[in-house]
């Protein structure tokens, strides 16, 4: 397993090595935020999908070997009517393939007709996009503090569901992640939402970022506890033997499974892990660049061969 580090300070990727052990990391700045990320039909190149940025609402690169990276424009120009047009920065996008050649982007914006921030889908006949925003957000939940950091998940046999963060703690309320079936379009919610974890004193009162795999009869929940803002921000999981549960948070010495001054990182978080056809996983997430708080910006990191084995996941570096 590779844990690299990627920075741009231009449009195009650019080297900067840390002193880290194996191997050397490479920082990407330009995308960062929960970067969501994609391997269409299992062939290079992987997209990577970012937070609103100087970039555009979505920016997102692409690279042919999961190292090198480069920002090619706006995968989401126009995230919708729905969207506050004095609060329209769009965070955390995901996109997932539907078919080969449908994909849905996950989003969270700020809703002038909720008051808070909603779940947004929006659809593209490739990964490039631009994609097409459906006209209203798929999902509010104004009573718990809006809802945040969508992210799609396919379970073996092709069901297909969405995952949430309800975002409490901008009301001072609790953060529980959910689930619930999509149908197969990818962006209409159908049955109910079930609960999967929520977050207790050790999380630092704080569950987010939520990014579900499979894995030899595991499904992982990996999520990020505490501040955002503080190198206690970290990346920890949850597994279980279904879909929806019931999850168990796993405890040290197997988790978290990032947290500061691993690998080098400060306040890692965010991640967005992906099986590539069964064969291997990956992931990115984002960490602090000055390794103190979020005030320097954040860099997206990646993780190449995460290794799950038996409900432990394992990061080497």
């Amino acid at each position: 397993m590779v844990l690299v580090a990627l920075a741009v300070a231009t449009l195009v990727s650019a080297s900067a090595v840390l002193s880290v052990s194996t191997p050397n990391p490479i920082r990407l700045r330009d995308l960062v935020k929960r970067a969501g990320l994609i391997l269409p039909n299992g062939q290079a190149p992987w997209y990577v999908y970012s937070t609103s940025s100087v970039h555009g609402k979505v920016p997102y690169g692409i690279s042919e070997d999961f190292v090198e990276w480069t920002v090619q424009g706006d995968a989401l120009p126009n995230p919708g009517s729905w969207v506050d047009s004095s609060n329209s920065g769009i965070w955390a996008p995901d996109v997932r393939q539907i078919t080969s050649n449908s994909y849905v982007m996950y989003y969270t914006a700020f809703s002038t007709a909720d008051g808070n921030h909603c779940i947004g889908a929006a659809t593209s006949s490739t990964p490039a996009g631009p994609f097409t925003p459906q006209s209203a957000p798929i999902l509010c939940d104004s009573a718990g503090g809006g809802v945040i950091d969508a992210s799609g998940f396919e379970a073996p046999g092709g069901a297909l569901y969405l995952v949430w963060k309800v975002d409490g703690n901008s009301k001072g309320l609790s953060t529980p992640i959910f689930i619930q079936p999509l149908a197969a379009n990818g962006y209409t919610l159908t049955g109910s939402a079930t609960q999967l974890i929520t977050d207790e004193a050790v999380d630092g009162y704080i569950v987010e970022a939520p990014s579900m795999v499979y894995w030899e009869g595991w499904y992982y929940l990996f999520f990020s506890s505490n501040s955002y803002n503080t190198l206690d921000y970290d990346i920890s999981y949850a597994v279980a033997t279904s879909a929806t549960g019931p999850f168990t948070k796993v405890q040290a010495p197997n988790a978290p499974l990032l947290v500061s001054g691993d690998c080098g990182t400060a306040g890692p978080g965010g991640a967005t892990v992906i099986n590539v056809l069964d064969q291997y996983v990956n992931a990115v997430f984002h960490s602090d660049i000055n390794g103190a708080d979020a005030s320097g910006g954040r860099a997206m990191w990646q993780i190449t061969d995460l290794t799950l084995s038996t409900g432990v996941a394992t990061v080497n570096c």
